[in-house]
């Protein structure tokens, strides 16, 4: 990699590339954006939710890279002609000079940099040529079948990718062999979901980056696999050891082959598709979009992916994802802090410890004689660790206990034991595939006798039920991707790579088991064990997430976190950045609405002046639900069209429901509009959402007609979805959804930042938790700038200066406390939209 020694100018806001004119925070947002980028720093970005903040960030971040690379390649020949004749012009001196020494060792060192800078030029015209040579074969996808022949034919003899198909080998399967190369600065831009990617190329096809960019998306094999009978198997992990364990048989997989990988390898690389496009290109080409996006890793410009695939350091690994000298944008980040901490957490199961012990006892019996004494030494010191863990989860202790790691290890009795040592093992001999093999057999083959129990198939199927959950909480997209057509497989292929009709209920329990393990190793101070022998459940919980983000400052170039909500930051910064503070650069930004287009209540009181108070004790009183169900009844005559109203759980919002029933409210309210309600689980949202939406259509949106929604902060209608006109002209927030204080995990959270960054650090912490999820809440509805919307927050907390700090800035400067009385709220949000119908009129 070649670093400029000139530095870029901040170029003009018509010079980014942005497909429509950007309003001021844009224009700010992006050369703010690339200002960061040059400097190598630490950007933190607040932009409203509904301001175009994504296309913003990536059509900044790609003018920089478009502008960086031709400094890259001007200065590096201009360096390359300036060295050369400063060599000259030495060596001609060094033949007068009478201290030939010095003269030499000025030459000397002008002669290495020579070479050096040459290298990195032919690297570089070796990687212009690949990428032409890819363009080339590309092209030649669009021609008739007879014109591509001989294209074919010497696409066979390219050793590109790695021919043996048959490896074993994780890491090699899916990196490439390691080659000196010449590297420009790549761009990583993560999000949360594969839905929220997609629509950033979605985006980029408008803009001119789309045309020339080289943009991949990086997936699991759950989203891209393409082979008809893996697709049939239900559960991820299961999946993956499939996947793994076809790479054993002669021949492999049909859609690994190498002509086939290559070819949508460099579809891939030149056209812009999602991870769904990937998956139908690649069941058109008949090459597996799973390790084509890994072959074309190093020729991207920008990679999309979501959060574990580059907040986890063993799954960069393993990918082949290099950060040094990289721009990383983390989008939508304003749950980073926990989104960390949750990726590396591991919870492990008794059903899980007992099948594993199961599994490892069947293994060492077949293969004991087998094993050298130091693989064996291995194998026992496993199974020791995994009997210990099932006595620590044994009665009669009932009650849940946080410990630290080398407690655990001490009352476990196996602190002695180097865990590292039986991790290498485990890496070094695949040993996880291995098991899985073991487990295979068990349940198809079960030889029970009276030293060795059967396998319980009751374990197995509670074991399947707790995946096929994770799955339901997982799976993403994949409605649309099953309704794709995938080419079925020939004869030939089927006999070749034969699978089973009916796949294992589970997957191994020995992966769980080494990333617990694994959680071990790390720093006592970081993480606690939370023991849990009544739900038979061990769980380790990272508290310092600075640990695994440290290696991802320092080896990008510049970061860049951005979100709807960011503030407050001090959390954010002083957990992750706070050895380096000199680099973090802070901006927040307004909304592109007028500030007339929001009018923001907060409601201290009810219709008939009772306080609203909707704490954990209060809220289920007969009093609150009382003046929640006149609240609601009279917004509902005077909002128009759509009604979004979040109370803080599932348990409080069929409370709520049955409250409206029995009181006859939910008739009445039902005569005006629509009645619908959100259901624990986030099963059938998207059906749920278009009978709202249609609801709200039909009523042709007069005053009290529409729909009302019921729903849950922090559930699957409170984040990334949007209400945007006639579908949220009413945003109701019931009560402060504080999470359970006491809960063993927050406690500990709590006091570990108490511990760590002082006194009243873990109420910060806490109060955060439950003002980030308001604010998701109410960035719901104000989507665009012709957009508009009221908002009420129902609690009397909410009138507090400390509470009103912590909302957006948008939404504070503007916000009104009814200390006049409910009726005056009811006739200003009349007047509101009275308002706005005689502008859209005029319009």
């Amino acid at each position: 990699m070649y670093s400029p020694r000139k530095a870029l100018p901040v170029p003009a806001a018509e010079d980014f590339g942005f497909p429509y004119t950007p309003y001021t925070i844009q224009e700010q947002l992006m050369q703010q954006l690339f200002l960061v980028l040059e400097s190598k720093q630490i950007g933190i970005f607040e932009s409203p939710t509904g301001t175009g903040k994504s296309l913003t960030l990536t059509c900044g971040a790609l003018t920089w890279l478009r502008q960086h690379e031709q400094l890259v390649r001007s200065e590096l020949v201009q360096r390359i002609g300036q060295v050369e004749a400063q060599l000259r012009q030495l060596q001609d001196a060094g033949e007068q000079a009478s201290d030939w020494i010095t003269a030499q060792s000025k030459t000397r060192k002008h002669r290495e940099e020579l070479q050096q800078l040459q290298r990195l030029r032919d690297l570089w015209q070796a990687k212009e040529q690949e990428l032409l040579a890819i363009k080339q074969r590309s092209s030649q996808r669009h021609q008739p079948r007879a014109a591509r022949h001989a294209g074919e034919q010497l696409l066979q003899a390219e050793p590109e990718l790695n021919s043996d198909e048959h490896t074993t080998d994780v890491l090699e399967e899916q990196v490439q062999e390691q080659q000196e190369r010449f590297r420009d600065v790549q761009i990583f831009y993560c999000s949360r979901t594969h839905a929220q990617l997609a629509q950033i190329v979605a985006e980029l096809r408008k803009t001119p980056h789309g045309k020339s960019v080289r943009c991949i998306s990086l997936g699991s094999r759950h989203q891209l696999c393409i082979h008809a009978q893996v697709r049939r198997i239900s559960n991820v992990a299961l999946i993956n050891e499939r996947c793994l364990d076809m790479a054993r048989l002669k021949p492999s997989c049909p859609h690994k082959a190498p002509n086939q990988v290559q070819r949508m390898r460099d579809a891939s690389l030149s056209e812009l598709m999602d991870i769904e496009e990937l998956a139908t290109q690649g069941a058109a080409c008949g090459g597996c979009p799973y390790y084509a996006t890994r072959s074309a890793l190093a020729q991207a410009q920008l990679v999309l992916l979501p959060y574990p695939l580059l907040l986890q350091r063993s799954t960069r690994q393993q990918l082949g994802i290099d950060l040094r000298g990289a721009v990383i944008i983390v989008d939508e980040a304003h749950n980073l802090l926990d989104t960390i901490a949750q990726l590396h957490s591991s919870e492990l199961s008794r059903d899980q410890l007992q099948l594993a012990r199961q599994q490892l006892a069947a293994y060492k019996e077949r293969y004991a004689r087998r094993l050298s004494s130091a693989n064996l030494l291995r194998i026992n010191q496993l199974i020791f660790v995994v009997r210990r863990l099932l006595l620590a989860l044994a009665p009669p202790l009932d009650e849940p206990r946080l410990l630290h790691t080398y407690q655990l290890c001490a009352e476990g009795e196996f602190f002695n034991i180097d865990l590292h040592a039986v991790l290498q093992f485990c890496a070094r001999t695949r040993f996880a595939q291995k098991l899985q093999g073991i487990g295979q057999q068990q349940e198809r083959e079960p030889h029970p006798n009276e030293n060795r129990p059967p396998p319980t198939q009751q374990l197995l199927q509670r074991l399947a039920t707790q995946h096929q959950q994770q799955l339901s909480q997982t799976q993403l997209g994949g409605k649309r991707k099953q309704q794709m057509h995938l080419p079925e497989t020939d004869e030939a292929n089927q006999k070749d790579v034969k699978l089973e009709e009916k796949p294992l209920a589970v997957a191994s329990p020995i992966r769980p088991l080494l990333a617990f393990l694994e959680t071990l190793t790390s720093n006592a101070a970081d993480g606690r064990v939370l023991l849990n022998p009544k739900a038979g459940t061990l769980k380790y919980l990272l508290l310092n997430p600075a640990e695994h983000f440290a290696d991802i400052i320092s080896e990008a170039r510049a970061l860049i976190i951005a979100g709807g909500t960011m503030q407050p930051t001090h959390e954010l910064t002083a957990q992750l950045f706070a050895h380096c503070p000199e680099r973090v650069v802070e901006r927040f930004y307004s909304h592109v609405v007028p500030p007339d287009a929001v009018l923001p209540f907060v409601l201290p009181a009810g219709p008939t002046g009772t306080k609203l108070c909707f704490s954990y004790t209060q809220r289920t009183s007969f009093a609150m639900l009382n003046e929640l169900r006149m609240v609601l009844q009279n917004l509902c005559s005077v909002l128009p069209a759509g009604v979004v109203c979040f109370l803080p759980s599932y348990d409080y919002l069929e409370t709520v429901y049955a409250h409206l029933e029995q009181s006859g409210a939910l008739q009445r309210i039902g005569q005006r509009k629509r009645i619908f309600r959100e259901k624990a689980g986030g099963g059938g949202v998207e059906q749920l959402l278009q009978q709202y939406a249609d609801a709200i259509s039909q009523s042709a949106g007069p005053a009290g007609g529409g729909a009302l929604l019921l729903s849950v902060v922090g559930g699957k209608l409170s984040e990334g979805l949007n209400f945007a006109d006639d579908l949220g002209r009413g945003v109701i927030v019931v009560g402060l959804p504080y999470p359970n204080r006491t809960a063993p995990e927050l406690k500990e959270r709590m006091r570990h930042l108490d511990d760590t960054l002082g006194y009243a650090a873990g109420n910060e912490y806490y109060e955060n938790l439950c003002m980030k999820a308001v604010n998701q809440c109410i960035g719901r509805s104000v989507r665009h700038i012709r957009d508009y919307a009221c908002v009420y927050l129902l609690d009397e907390r909410y009138a507090s200066e400390r509470i009103q700090k912590k909302l957006p800035a948008w939404i504070a400067r503007h916000i009104h406390v009814a200390s006049d009385g409910f009726g005056a709220v009811q006739a200003r949000t009349a007047r509101f939209f009275k308002a706005r119908s005689s502008t859209d009129a005029t319009c």
